[in-house]
């Protein structure tokens, strides 16, 4: 499937999924801005020709010099760069493990305010540019009709877990967290689908990458 025109915004792509998967958009045709909390990871991502540009940002750190969140701030200049926005999508994430009998509300705090909180906010701040974006889209449909139309459906990608859809020992603010991801995508779907924009969740596995690996959770 060719992806040509599509302009992307992915959080956490310096490592794990979120580097598979700017690499998979832009192998497709889409233009890319990556961020992550790892400038160098970013700019060889950069230099390797898999982003065409990249935002460093803690999405959970404080205010940046202009007084914006850091979540507001990535959007604008994602779409200052691309000029303009058809899809986000939400990757970035943490994994702090912890059992119901012992887990502090720091632990919970940590896992829903990079895992639920933060792609929450990129897409409230995004919705306004996917708008826009599906307003072209609308305007060369009906110019071309939708045979020969080659109009961009925007759209967002959450990435979940497996682990918002079962319960699993000793990480119930991580499953909390994703649960939480799960539930904004079936809500924003039908909150969004008036205007054209389409919201999907993946829910993968355990996959090998980083953030599984310096949980702290035990092998399932």
């Amino acid at each position: 499937m060719s992806l040509d025109g599509a302009k992307c915004l992915v959080t956490g792509s310096s490592s794990g999924i979120g580097l598979a998967i700017s690499k998979c958009l832009t192998r497709s045709g889409a233009r890319v801005v990556g961020t992550g909390r790892n400038e160098s990871a970013l700019a060889q991502l950069k230099s390797d020709g898999h982003i065409v540009d990249y935002v460093v940002a803690d999405l959970t750190g404080p205010p940046v010099r202009d007084g914006t969140t850091p979540c507001e701030h990535v959007v604008s200049m994602a779409a200052e760069k691309l000029g303009g926005l058809t899809h986000v999508v939400n990757n970035a994430g943490v994994l702090r493990a912890g059992s119901m009998e012992s887990v502090s509300v720091d632990n919970l705090d940590y896992n829903m305010g990079a895992n639920a909180r933060a792609p929450f906010e990129i897409t409230t701040h995004a919705i306004p540019h996917l708008r826009r974006a599906a307003e072209e889209a609308k305007n060369e449909v009906g110019k071309e009709g939708a045979g020969g139309s080659s109009a961009i459906s925007p759209c967002i990608v959450n990435i979940s877990s497996v682990n918002g859809k079962q319960s699993f020992p000793g990480c119930v603010s991580y499953c909390m967290s994703k649960a939480a991801v799960d539930m904004m995508t079936r809500c924003a779907s039908v909150d969004l689908a008036k205007f054209g924009i389409r919201v999907n969740s993946v829910n993968p596995g355990m996959v090998p990458t980083q953030l599984q690996k310096g949980g702290g959770t035990r092998r399932l």
